[in-house]
Formats: structure tokens, C-alpha cells, sequence
């Protein structure tokens, strides 16, 4: 009779641990991951908080140079730069190198033609200046840009050969 209380009692004790085991186990478990949760909680507070990042600085606005009216124009359907202008337009090399500008170089062109037309009127009176700066040593990576504007801004009406004459022009944005 001893050997069958030893047996069950050695059953019963194996049925506990089966039945505790995973109790047991969970426990463990739980146990370990709030530790694991607390450790990582005092990580984080260690660690210093991040600098703000600072705000970038807006760009500065481009400086436009718009040439007084009768200077740096063009005949009627015309792109040539005629010579009275070479002055002028080493005057503007030098200063676009000494202030460190970089420029953007627009066309434009007065109402007489179709839009089309004239935008590409203005590409090319805009295209023979960059050329005409680059002839005279302007170095072409400080020419950033060659555009035109056709006849979509006037400074003067159209309606007079004065103003038209006004409206056929170069203008200059520069850009540190």
C-alpha cells in the first residue's frame, strides 16, 4: 500500500507541475517584459531631448534690373544686339562680377504678332544677350537662366511705335 500512495502521490505532484507550469511560465513572462518595459521607459528618459531644428532662411528675392526706356531694345522683329548696346552690356558683366550676382536673362517683345511668335521672338532676343555677355567674358555658369516673356508684359501701351519700341527689351534678374 505504501508503493501505491507513493505512486499516486508521485502522479499528483506531476499532474501540479503540468497543470503550474504554464502559470508559472506566464508569469515569467509578464514579469520579464514589464522589466523589459521600465528599462527601456528609463532609456528613453536618458536620453537628451533633440535640438529644435532651426527654420531655414528664405531665399533672398531676386534683384530685377529693367533698363530704362531707349536702352537695350530691339528693331521690330528683330534679336540682333546692335552696337550702341556693347557698352551697356559690359557694364552689366562687370557688375554682375564684382556683386557675385548670377543672372537670368528675359525677353520681350512688343504686341505685333501671335503669341507663339512672339514668345519665341523673345527666346531669341534673350538668347543673342546671354551670347553677346558670354562674347564678352562673362563666365556662362553665372547665366542661370535665358527666358521669354513675348509681349505678355508691357511697360509702355502698344499703341504708339514708342511704346512698342519700349516693349522690345531685355530685362536682367539677378541672384546671389
Amino acid at each position: 500500500m505504501v508503493r501505491r500512495t507513493t505512486t499516486t502521490t508521485t502522479i499528483i505532484i506531476a499532474l501540479g507541475l503540468l497543470v503550474a507550469s504554464p502559470l508559472m511560465a506566464r508569469r515569467l513572462t509578464t514579469t520579464q517584459m514589464r522589466e523589459n518595459t521600465i528599462r527601456i521607459n528609463a532609456l528613453e528618459l536618458e536620453e537628451p531631448a533633440p535640438e529644435p531644428i532651426p527654420e531655414p532662411e528664405p531665399a533672398p528675392e531676386p534683384q530685377v534690373w529693367a533698363f530704362d526706356s531707349g536702352r537695350l531694345n530691339f528693331d521690330f522683329d528683330k534679336s540682333v544686339v546692335k552696337p550702341q548696346y556693347f557698352e551697356l552690356l559690359r557694364n552689366v558683366k562687370d557688375y554682375a562680377e564684382q556683386h557675385d550676382f548670377k543672372l537670368t536673362i528675359i525677353g520681350h517683345t512688343d504686341s505685333k504678332g501671335s503669341d507663339a511668335y512672339n514668345m519665341a521672338l523673345g527666346m531669341r532676343r534673350a538668347v543673342a544677350v546671354r551670347d553677346k555677355l558670354i562674347e564678352f567674358g562673362l563666365d556662362p555658369a553665372r547665366i542661370i537662366g535665358v527666358e521669354s516673356r513675348g509681349e505678355s508684359e508691357p511697360i509702355a501701351p502698344n499703341d504708339t511705335a514708342e511704346g512698342r519700341f519700349e516693349n522690345r527689351r531685355i530685362e536682367f534678374k539677378a541672384t546671389k
